[in-house]
């Protein structure tokens, strides 16, 4: 290997710890655009429901089934529940793919420097790609506690 391809080798290894760091910078980004969007959704579906029902009870002389409606409140709470877990679940998800990008970035600038230090950066990986699909499973549980609270709501108040 002569010195011009030493250093075309160095240079595309700088460009892609620089890609790696823009990554980075980017996922720092999506999760807060995640945990914006998700909490304005989920959150007001279910919170809405329970402001929902409470206006109604308040405005009705009697309620049909009080069994059925205080179950529909537990259905809306534990969606609620749900909701904040799954959204703590975003945050790890992305803080852990963020530092798994940047434990890339610090390789490839080490490979570029040759200073022969590698970095462990799977294991953050493995625990974002986890959290991504715990925070999945709670936001579709959120989701079914929604609906479950609504079917309930409806006969309580039918």
């Amino acid at each position: 290997m002569n010195k011009s391809d030493d250093r075309i080798i160095t240079e595309l290894a700088l460009k892609e710890a620089d890609r790696r760091w823009d990554e980075t910078s980017e996922r720092l980004k999506y999760s807060v655009e995640y945990a914006q969007a998700g909490l304005k959704g989920l959150f007001f579906a279910n919170g809405a429901a329970i402001v929902g029902l409470l206006t109604f009870v308040g405005n009705v002389k009697t309620v049909i089934e009080p069994v059925a409606l205080w179950w529909a409140f537990v259905w809306f709470c534990l969606g609620l529940s749900c909701v904040i877990a799954a959204y703590l679940a975003a945050y790890v998800s992305q803080e852990s793919l963020m530092n798994a990008a940047f434990g890339e970035s610090r390789e490839a600038d080490s490979h570029a420097h040759r200073t022969g230090r590698n970095y462990d950066y799977k294991r953050d990986a493995q625990n974002g790609d986890r959290a991504v699909r715990i925070g999945l499973a709670l936001a579709i549980g959120a989701l079914a506690l929604f609906m479950t609270g609504s079917f309930v709501a409806l006969d309580a108040i039918t």
